[in-house]
C-alpha cells in the first residue's frame, strides 16, 4: 500500500508537469525516474509531520517527494574537482519559466598535469642592493594543452619586480620563465630560499619547488655632511656635523679621521642599517682681514673598505676688519744677514757676511722678469770659513731673451770643456726656430782651470721633437789635477767643436753629441750617445763615451758603456744591466779625494705589493779601483742586495741590505771573504706638527785599507721634527756610533735646524751643531750660524687709487637694531 500511494504521487507530479510545457522532453518509457528500491528508501527515509499519517493526502505526499528530489538533485550536481572521478551533469531550465527538468547523465575524465622543472639556478650567489634575474626552464609531458602561471614567494623585504608569464604549455614543450625581484642592501649574507609554485587556471597548485640563493657579504658605507655653517663672523667655531651609514650587511669596525678637530672617538663599529654621528670642529681666526673658506672633511676606513671615503664641507668666513690693498706693483727682495762662529778649546773664530735675493716680474703683464744674488764680502781664505763672494744676474724677456751677467757657470753641452765658474756673461736669442747663444766665463776663485772660456752655439729647432745644435768653444789648459791619469798642459790652446742632436716623442728619447778638438798640439775627437726606448712593458736605456788620447775637453782617454733592460708587469719589476767604466777627468785636488774605474753587472727583480708595501732583490758582481794617489780602495765584490719599504699613513720605514764575498786587491789578496751590512731607517709622525724618525747602519767589510782586515762599525741616529705651518720650524738630530775595532775613529754630533717667521717682514734662523770627537782630550767643538732676514717689496708701479667710504644706515622697522652693524667694503 505503501509503495503504491508514493508511485501514484511520482507520477501525478510527472504529468502535470508534462502539461504545463508540452515542449519540454520526455523521458523514455523505460527509464524511471526512480526505481522501486529507491521509492521504498525515500518514504523509509522521509519524516512526515505528526499530524501526517502514511495514508495522507496526496499533496502532502508529493510536497515530501518534491522535497527530497530537489535535495538529492542539489547532491548530484556539485562534483569533485579531481579529474580522474566521474562527474554527473544536470542542466535545469529557469524555475519560474518551468517546473519540468532535463537530467543529462554523461561522464568526462580531466587529467592532472604532468609539469617539471628541468632547469633553474642553485647556489646562486647574489650582491644585495641591486636587481636580479633568475631563469628557470618548465616543460610538460601531458596530452593536453595547460594554461599555467608561476608564482614566486621571496624571503621577507625582497621585492618583486616581474615573473614571466607561462600561458598554454603544449605536450612535451619546454619554456622559460624569468623571475625579477631586488635585494635590498641590508639583507643578511647566508643561504635564502626562494619558493616557486605552479598553478592552474582553476587556481590549483600543480607543483611546488625551491631555489637556494647565497646572500654576498656587502660592506657598503655611506658618509655625507649633515649640517655646517654656511658663513661665519671670524672668531667663531665651524662646527659640522657628518653622517656615517651603514647600507651594508656586515657591521664594520671603522677608523675616523679629519684635517680638524675630530670631537668623537677615533675608532667605533657600526651596525648594519644604522647611521652613527661624528662631529668636527674647526677655528676660524678673529685675525683674518679677508674673506676665508675652511674646508672640513672627515675620513672613515675599514678593513673591509677598499679605499677610504671621505665627505667634505666648505664655510665662508667673514673678517671683522678687512685688510688695505697695497696700491703698488711690488718686486719682492729679501736681505739676510748672517753670523757664522766656531768654538774649539780655546780658539773662537767668526765672521759675519750680508746678502740680497730678487726674484720677480718687473711689470704686470709679466714679460720682464730679473733674478739676483749678491752676496759679500769675500771671505775664502778665512780659517775655519769658506764662504765665497758672488754677484749674479739673470734677466729674461718673455720666452725670447735671456742675459747672464756676473758668476755663473755655464754647461753647454756634455762634452767640450768643464764648466768654468766665473764672472762673464752670456746672451741667449730665440728668431723663430732658431736660438743664438755667444757667452763669456773667466774664472776668478781657483787657480786650478782659470784660463777664460768664450764661444758661441746655434740651434735649429725642426719640430718640437728634434733640434739640432752646433757650439765653438775657445779656452786653454789647465795645471796638474787631481787625477794622475791625465797630464797637465797650461801652454795648450785650442778649440772645441760639438754637434749635438735632440729627439724626443713619446716613449724614445735619444741625445747625441760628436765633437772634435783642434789645439796648438793635438787634433783628437769624442763621442757620446744616450738612448732611452719603451716598447710594450719593456724599456731599454744605452748611454755610451768614447773620447781620444790627445781630447781638449774635460775628458781625456776615456771609455763608458752602459747598458739596462727593464721590465715592468704590474706590481712587478725586473731589470738586468751592466756597466763599464774609464773615465779620466781633469778633476779640482781641493774638491775630489776618490776618482774610480769600476765595471758592474746586476741583475733587480721587485715586487709592489701594494702601495705600502714593496720588496726588491738585486744580485751583482763589481770591480772598484781608485784612481786618485793614494788609493783609497781597490776591490772586487759578488753580492746579494735586499729591501723592504714599507710606507704607512703615519709610520714609514725601510730596511736594506747587502751580503757579500769581498777581495781586497790593495794587499794582493786572492781570497773573497764573507762581508755584509745592515741599514734601518724610520720616521713615525705623531701629529700633523711632530714626527720622530731614527736609524742604524751596521757594516763589516775588508773593502778599504792595506791590512785586508775586516772592520765592523755601528752608526746610528735619532731625531724629530716640529713644524707649526711656514712660520715655525725646529728640527735635530743625535749621530753617535760604536766599534770594537781599536782604529775606528768615532765622532758624536748634535745639530739642530731652528727657524721662526715674525709678522710678514722678519724670519730668524739657527743652525747649531755640537761635536765630541773620540780619542782628544778636550773633545767639544760647537759650530754655529745665526741668520736675520728681512721681506720687502721695492714698489715699482702704482697701481690703485684708494679712498675712504662714509654714510648712515637707516630702517623703517623701529624693533630693528642697527647699532651693531658694519660695513665692510673693498675695491678698486
Amino acid at each position: 500500500m505503501k509503495l503504491r500511494l508514493l508511485y501514484v504521487a511520482w507520477m501525478w507530479l510527472v504529468l502535470s508537469a508534462c502539461q504545463r510545457e508540452p515542449s519540454s522532453p520526455q523521458l523514455p518509457a523505460s527509464e524511471e525516474p526512480f526505481s522501486r528500491e529507491e521509492l521504498e528508501n525515500l518514504e523509509e527515509e522521509s519524516e512526515l509531520p505528526a499530524n501526517m499519517t502514511k495514508t495522507g493526502s496526496r499533496d502532502t505526499i508529493a510536497e515530501v517527494i518534491s522535497e527530497k528530489a530537489k535535495s538529492t538533485s542539489e547532491k548530484t550536481r556539485s562534483f569533485p574537482r579531481n579529474a580522474s572521478e566521474k562527474a554527473i551533469h544536470i542542466s535545469e531550465s529557469d524555475t519560474e519559466k518551468t517546473n519540468s527538468h532535463t537530467v543529462d547523465f554523461s561522464e568526462k575524465v580531466i587529467e592532472k598535469p604532468n609539469i617539471s622543472i628541468i632547469s633553474k639556478p642553485e647556489n646562486t650567489s647574489l650582491e644585495p642592493g641591486s636587481r636580479h634575474t633568475l631563469p628557470i626552464e618548465i616543460a610538460s609531458e601531458n596530452a593536453h594543452d595547460q594554461k599555467l602561471q608561476l608564482q614566486a614567494r621571496l624571503p621577507e623585504d625582497w621585492k618583486l619586480v616581474s615573473v614571466s608569464s607561462i600561458d598554454e604549455l603544449q605536450n612535451s614543450d619546454k619554456k622559460v620563465a624569468l623571475l625579477s625581484f631586488f635585494i635590498p642592501s641590508s639583507a643578511k649574507p647566508g643561504s635564502r630560499p626562494v619558493s616557486l609554485e605552479i598553478l592552474q587556471e582553476n587556481g590549483e597548485i600543480v607543483l611546488q619547488d625551491e631555489i637556494q640563493v647565497s646572500i654576498a657579504k656587502n660592506p657598503s658605507l655611506e658618509i655625507f655632511a649633515i649640517s655646517y655653517p654656511k658663513t661665519l663672523q671670524a672668531g667663531a667655531p665651524v662646527e659640522v656635523v657628518y653622517g656615517i651609514r651603514n647600507n651594508g650587511n656586515v657591521r664594520q669596525e671603522i677608523s675616523l679621521k679629519s684635517n680638524v678637530e675630530l670631537l668623537d672617538a677615533e675608532k667605533g663599529t657600526i651596525a648594519p642599517d644604522s647611521l652613527k654621528v661624528v662631529k668636527v670642529q674647526a677655528k676660524a681666526s678673529q685675525k683674518i682681514q679677508q674673506l676665508q673658506t675652511i674646508t672640513t672633511y672627515l675620513e672613515v676606513s675599514s678593513k673591509e673598505l677598499k679605499e677610504p671615503l671621505r665627505a667634505y664641507s666648505s664655510t665662508r668666513i667673514f673678517p671683522s676688519k678687512i685688510q688695505k690693498k697695497d696700491a703698488y706693483f711690488r718686486f719682492p727682495v729679501r736681505a739676510s744677514l748672517n753670523y757664522n762662529s766656531y768654538t774649539y778649546k780655546d780658539e773662537h773664530f767668526s765672521t759675519i757676511s750680508a746678502e740680497v735675493f730678487g726674484d720677480g716680474y718687473l711689470d704686470l703683464k709679466k714679460d720682464h722678469h730679473l733674478n739676483f744674488v749678491f752676496r759679500l764680502p769675500k771671505q775664502q781664505y778665512l780659517k775655519r770659513f769658506g764662504v765665497t763672494d758672488q754677484y749674479s744676474l739673470i734677466y729674461s724677456y718673455k720666452d725670447r731673451t735671456r742675459v747672464f751677467l756676473g758668476d755663473h757657470a755655464y754647461f753647454m753641452n756634455r762634452l767640450g770643456f768643464d764648466n768654468r765658474y766665473g764672472m762673464g756673461f752670456r746672451i741667449d736669442q730665440k728668431l723663430q726656430k732658431w736660438e743664438f747663444s755667444t757667452y763669456y766665463s773667466k774664472p776668478r776663485l781657483y787657480e786650478f782651470n782659470s784660463s777664460p772660456l768664450f764661444g758661441a752655439k746655434a740651434t735649429y729647432r725642426f719640430t718640437d721633437s728634434l733640434q739640432v745644435a752646433l757650439n765653438l768653444a775657445h779656452s786653454s789648459g789647465s795645471i796638474q789635477g787631481a787625477n794622475p791619469n791625465i797630464e797637465a798642459n797650461p801652454d795648450e790652446k785650442g778649440q772645441i767643436l760639438t754637434a749635438s742632436v735632440n729627439f724626443k716623442r713619446r716613449r724614445t728619447q735619444v741625445e747625441a753629441e760628436a765633437s772634435a778638438s783642434f789645439t796648438n798640439q793635438h787634433q783628437s775627437s769624442a763621442a757620446f750617445l744616450n738612448v732611452l726606448q719603451g716598447f710594450g712593458k719593456f724599456s731599454f736605456n744605452g748611454s755610451y763615451t768614447l773620447s781620444g788620447e790627445y781630447y781638449f775637453g774635460s775628458l781625456r782617454n776615456s771609455r763608458q758603456f752602459s747598458n739596462s733592460l727593464f721590465y715592468n708587469p704590474g706590481k712587478w719589476n725586473f731589470a738586468v744591466g751592466h756597466t763599464v767604466s774609464r773615465v779620466n777627468q781633469r778633476l779640482n785636488p781641493l774638491f775630489y779625494a776618490a776618482e774610480p774605474y769600476f765595471e758592474n753587472t746586476y741583475a733587480l727583480a721587485g715586487y709592489r705589493v701594494n702601495r705600502k708595501h714593496s720588496f726588491s732583490l738585486r744580485a751583482e758582481t763589481r770591480q772598484r779601483e781608485d784612481q786618485l794617489e793614494p788609493k783609497s780602495y781597490f776591490y772586487k765584490e759578488r753580492s746579494l742586495l735586499y729591501r723592504y719599504l714599507y710606507s704607512g699613513e703615519k709610520l714609514s720605514f725601510n730596511f736594506n741590505g747587502r751580503l757579500a764575498k769581498t777581495q781586497n786587491l790593495l794587499v794582493g789578496s786572492d781570497d773573497f771573504k764573507n762581508t755584509y751590512s745592515i741599514n734601518f731607517n724610520s720616521a713615525y709622525r705623531l701629529t700633523d706638527a711632530l714626527s720622530l724618525r731614527g736609524g742604524m747602519n751596521h757594516n763589516y767589510s775588508n773593502r778599504y785599507g792595506y791590512s785586508d782586515a775586516k772592520m765592523a762599525y755601528t752608526r746610528y741616529h735619532v731625531g724629530f721634527n716640529l713644524s707649526a705651518g711656514r712660520n715655525f720650524r725646529w728640527n735635530a738630530t743625535y749621530n753617535s756610533g760604536f766599534s770594537p775595532d781599536e782604529n775606528y775613529l768615532r765622532r758624536d754630533f748634535v745639530t739642530s735646524n731652528f727657524l721662526f717667521r715674525l709678522a710678514r717682514h722678519h724670519q730668524f734662523e739657527t743652525r747649531i751643531t755640537y761635536y765630541e770627537n773620540a780619542g782628544a782630550m778636550n773633545r767639544k767643538e760647537l759650530l754655529a750660524l745665526g741668520k736675520y732676514t728681512y721681506f720687502l717689496g721695492v714698489p715699482l708701479k702704482r697701481v690703485l687709487d684708494q679712498g675712504s667710504l662714509s654714510g648712515t644706515i637707516g630702517t623703517s622697522t623701529e624693533d630693528l637694531d642697527v647699532s651693531g652693524i658694519r660695513i665692510l667694503a673693498a675695491g678698486k
